[in-house]
């Protein structure tokens, strides 16, 4: 008999064990199910125009980060709290100083993107800390500059009515979505409820080119169509309709590269070693022509004739104080030279600036922050 009770009780231990076990296993692949959503799937994969930036580099390169930006960033934020309250002006100095207690992961890339169902601008970002962003957008809905943050399916929502703008967020996506109107918001929430439940297969990274965009250098990459480009640049280039185009944008120590190609292509264009240097505005019209006919080019400006080019010397003669004109003629004088080559395959820009040790993207930060006043 005690035989059988010491059988029976270690039966019933191994019982409770193997339950406490069982459900141990459920537990964990029920939190392992439980994932942060991927921010990139709500970018679709028909996506017609795509910016992939990394924030943080590019606010390094323009020097406004560490000790010698602290005087324009007083300034910064002197302009945003003036006339607010002391609570909210706490908030913005927290999250000047330490833009992580917003919540989000500004390690990772930001995508600017526009899609068919979203025709309108939107910005894609990680969330890495949900709390901290539920209390930022809560603070700042106390202070009258967003609604209180609502549940929506599987996401919340608060909205900028006065801007037309609706940030909807998850654990690991904050979409910001610009309307221009809060009406027009409205009319695009069903478009947004169907981008925050998207699954990887019909997002961006199902994309045929998106490794290409990934793998490009540049502190911008871009994925557009010939649709996305300005009608004059649009003109120039000749590229059909529809067609899948990869970009990018660098900034060097006293250069700017910039490079457009038809996604997929990997040859070498077959410009000229030789550039033409136009020395007149019918020159150049007549380059941008054969460039419109497919013919390989290499177009070079020095600043001087790019001042001759753009009528800017005459200009500066007649009107020396209008603030356009005077502004354009310091920028083109920062630039010692431009250069644009490549066939119907692949365009290359290059600028080169007069002040070789310096990041590009500073240089023209500086440019504008004088514009400005700061």
């Amino acid at each position: 008999m005690h035989t059988l009770m010491n059988v029976s009780t270690t039966l019933h231990y191994s019982c409770r064990f193997l339950l406490t076990l069982s459900l141990l296993i459920v537990l964990a692949a029920c939190s392992s199910q439980r994932e942060k959503t991927n921010y990139l799937h709500v970018i679709p994969s028909n996506v017609t125009e795509v910016a992939m930036m990394q924030l943080n580099e590019l606010v390094n390169k323009a020097g406004l980060s560490g000790n010698e930006n602290s005087e324009t960033a007083q300034k910064l934020m002197t302009l945003l709290t003036e006339g607010a309250s002391p609570a909210l002006a706490s908030q913005l100095e927290t999250l000047l100083k330490e833009p992580t207690e917003s919540g989000i992961d500004w390690n990772a890339p930001v995508y600017l993107f526009q899609s068919p169902t979203l025709h309108k601008p939107a910005l894609a970002l990680k969330v890495i800390d949900l709390k901290k962003l539920e209390s930022t957008l809560r603070n700042l809905g106390k202070e009258g500059l967003c609604t209180p943050p609502a549940k929506a399916n599987g996401y919340q929502t608060t909205d900028i009515p006065e801007a037309g703008i609706r940030l909807s967020f998850n654990d690991g996506t904050l979409l910001v979505l610009y309307a221009g109107s809060q009406a027009e918001v409205e009319k695009l929430s069903p478009a947004i409820a169907a981008l925050m439940s998207q699954k990887a297969e019909q997002s961006l990274t199902a994309h045929p080119h998106y490794q290409a965009l990934t793998q490009q250098k540049g502190d911008v990459r871009l994925l557009l169509t010939p649709d996305s480009l300005p009608f004059d640049l649009r003109g120039i280039l000749n590229w059909p309709h529809g067609t899948q185009l990869l970009s990018y944008l660098l900034f060097e120590q006293g250069r700017i590269y910039a490079s457009i190609q038809q996604a997929g292509f990997e040859g070498i264009t077959g410009e000229s070693n030789q550039p033409f240097h136009p020395q007149n505005a019918r020159e150049l019209q007549q380059a941008f022509l054969r460039m419109m006919q497919g013919i390989p080019f290499n177009i070079e400006l020095t600043r001087d004739e790019l001042l001759t080019v753009t009528n800017l010397h005459v200009l500066m003669e007649f009107a020396p104080d209008e603030p356009e004109i005077k502004a354009f003629y310091q920028l083109i004088s920062q630039v010692e030279s431009m250069n644009l080559r490549g066939d119907s395959h692949r365009t290359n820009f290059t600028v080169v600036l007069t002040q070789k040790n310096q990041n590009a993207l500073k240089q023209l930060v500086d440019f504008g922050k004088q514009m400005i006043g700061l």
